[in-house]
């Protein structure tokens, strides 16, 4: 049975997707900018061109690939952008598509090596703060609650408030800190509350609990 580290498959293409096309831009050209003045201009451009156009098209089929299900094929895919376009932004969000794909086959050593090296690379906090949630769900999965608190707790969590709210809610039930966990998933609601998102699912965890607040309005 795969490990339910993702809430849905969803949820993680159109974040990638949609971090994509609002940071993209942005990413490459600083990347442009800050290396352009250390080789002459015409060789570097020429070769982020070309190299930037490939990326391009390969993580536009990864993503295509992820959407159908395809989860060797994102795989072999996926790795061969980490390997041949690490200088480009698409390398981590390759690695956040093979974690995803890694992570439902129970690969878990793959799932964790991926989103250690998002936490690690990526310049973007955002995705860091995705990452390490994940890996800190993994580590649930794998028995190391107390691990996935220390994870979770090693940053502030700016803008994931909730989502890391969540996760360690997981890890206290997990523990059997049934206070902790109450508090942390109904912080974690009163959060997602506000921002529009679903619940229902984090209320079942906390009526397993042996509380259910009210729904806001």
């Amino acid at each position: 049975m795969s490990v339910e580290v993702y809430d849905s498959e969803r949820e993680q293409i159109e974040a990638m997707k949609k971090w994509w096309q609002a940071n993209g831009k942005a990413v490459v050209t600083g990347l442009i900018l800050g290396v352009a003045s250390l080789v002459g201009w015409q060789q570097w451009s020429a070769y982020v061109t070309t190299s930037r156009e490939t990326a391009s098209v390969e993580y536009d089929v990864l993503m295509q690939e992820l959407e159908m299900g395809q989860s060797d094929a994102v795989r072999q895919r996926g790795l061969r952008i980490i390997a041949d376009y690490d200088n480009t932004p698409y390398a981590v969000l390759a690695a956040l598509a093979v974690a995803k794909v890694a992570a439902d086959s129970d690969d878990l050593v793959m799932a964790r090596a991926q989103l250690q090296s998002v936490i690690d690379k990526a310049e973007e906090v955002e995705l860091q703060h995705i990452a390490r949630a994940r890996l800190a769900r993994i580590m649930i999965s794998e028995g190391q609650p107390s691990q996935a608190l220390k994870t979770l707790q090693s940053v502030q969590p700016v803008g994931f408030e909730s989502l890391y709210d969540e996760v360690m809610g997981d890890a206290h039930a997990a523990l059997g800190n049934t206070d902790q966990a109450r508090a942390s998933y109904e912080r974690a609601i009163a959060g997602f509350d506000e921002a529009g998102v679903d619940t229902s699912f984090l209320r079942i965890k906390l009526d397993e609990l042996g509380v259910l607040p009210e729904a806001t309005s």
